[in-house]
């Protein structure tokens, strides 16, 4: 069986609704999905037939509004517009927060009941779990579609959502939760447990703990190398930014291509190895200890690549590396050792 699991992280699940559409468009079929936090909510969705729709969902959400803040003070915050206004906003957000005793759970009531199907998703065929704590004896808890009430679905996704900074509200059993990043942000060990022998993570270094896996269990993480911004990042840009890039990392693992932060078509180590055979050992050892490559492929890689983000170039795009090169040679004449080094690779370029 295949599974995916979907870690919790608020604003950086964005990054699972492009991971997702990746994995989607690569043909592969997920048996159950399991997810903590926001990685609970977005897997109801996937679970239901519908993870198709992650993206549109989160363009349209605004997270400012989830949290419960107005449109005034959202626009102050994403355009760091601070004056005696943004302050004063502030003090009535916090007012309001302190007076509920936290944030309420009206505006993720919202998102979920606006964008998921509960007949779809308990009619599907992909299973569905979430990962929580009970508050009263700090107990985690694994609960699947067959331990759950249809009418409750709500409840299950808030459980596991439940950060210390939302009002505390009883749910499900009449019990009060905590987030379930509080045990486990990546439940990869209950997909193992229940027999999946196929496991795809999705990482988006949420707040949480992370349960260690057995080394030789079968499990493809896909994660980005750069940031995913805040956890309550407000600004729209950020989940447009994060959709694209957990769509090119997938690409990237699922495909099997090259890069780290860029995705490049692959090329064997061979390949690295003969366009180096110009550069000088010193020249060479230079960059791989500036980068702490393990070889050619891997110094080459990451020295291209710093090249790329200095020059400001398109991270969503799938590169010849070698065309790339020539870029650097024709358009770069920058004076820094890893401009100098790259323009020194030779041959099948």
């Amino acid at each position: 069986m295949t599974g995916l699991v979907l870690e919790g992280g608020g604003v950086r699940g964005s990054y699972e609704a492009g991971a997702y559409m990746a994995m989607w468009e690569c043909g592969i079929n997920i048996d159950g999905v399991i997810g903590t936090s926001i990685g609970a909510l977005n897997g109801a969705v996937i679970a239901s037939g519908e993870g198709y729709k992650l993206p549109k969902i989160w363009r349209k959400l605004s997270m400012g509004h989830v949290f419960g803040f107005s449109d005034d003070f959202i626009k102050a915050m994403v355009d760091k517009d601070i004056n005696i206004n943004f302050f004063k906003l502030s003090i009535t957000s916090i007012l309001g927060i302190i007076a509920n005793k936290g944030i309420l759970f009206d505006g993720l009531k919202k998102v979920i009941e606006e964008n998921l199907d509960k007949d779809k998703l308990f009619n599907s065929k992909i299973d569905f779990g979430i990962c929580t704590v009970r508050f009263k004896d700090l107990k985690p808890l694994y609960l699947w579609k067959k331990d759950m009430d249809k009418d409750k679905i709500k409840d299950y996704i808030l459980a596991s959502s439940s950060l210390p900074i939302f009002r505390r509200e009883k749910l499900i059993d009449d019990n009060y939760y905590l987030d379930g990043g509080f045990y486990d942000l990546g439940p990869v060990n209950e997909l193992i447990r229940k027999g999946y022998d196929k496991i795809y993570l999705v990482k988006v270094k949420g707040i949480g703990f992370h349960r260690k896996y057995p080394e030789d269990a079968n499990v493809t993480v896909i994660e980005s190398k750069r940031s995913l911004g805040k956890v309550m990042d407000l600004d729209k840009n950020r989940v447009i930014e994060n959709i694209k890039m957990g769509y090119y990392d997938g690409i990237r693992v699922l495909k099997n291509l090259d890069g780290e932060k860029f995705v490049f078509k692959r090329k064997s180590e061979n390949y690295y190895n003969y366009i180096n055979r110009k550069v000088s050992g010193q020249t060479y050892n230079r960059v791989r200890l500036f980068f702490k490559g393990e070889n050619y492929k891997e110094t080459t890689i990451r020295a291209i690549e710093y090249i790329m983000e200095k020059e400001g170039i398109n991270y969503y795009q799938i590169y010849k590396v070698g065309k790339v090169i020539r870029l650097i040679k024709k358009k770069y004449k920058k004076k820094h050792f890893i401009y100098d080094y790259v323009r020194k690779l030779k041959g099948l370029i």
